[in-house]
């Protein structure tokens, strides 16, 4: 009963957290909310897709962001307006 709690929550190939802008979509009905629902679904399964959870994205992304090279001073120690 337990075993596949841990499980990510799918309806039908759809990812749970993917079908969140589509309740937005279904609850407001105009195009603007069509097409906001429709590109968060695809946002949604392209992460799914490479097996990452939002968070998990949204570090990679940071990473992607800042780049390969990082201070390695403190940041009490970092001169803010020198």
């Amino acid at each position: 009963m337990w075993r596949a709690t841990a499980q990510p929550v799918r309806l039908a190939i759809l990812d749970g957290r993917a079908c969140l802008p589509l309740l937005l979509t279904i609850s407001y009905w105009s195009w603007t909310t069509l097409y906001i629902g429709f590109f968060g679904t695809v946002v949604f399964v392209t992460i799914s897709f490479f097996g990452l959870t939002l968070p998990a994205a949204m570090r990679t992304l940071r990473r992607l962001v800042t780049g390969p090279i990082r201070t390695g001073r403190p940041t009490w120690k970092r001169r803010r307006y020198g």
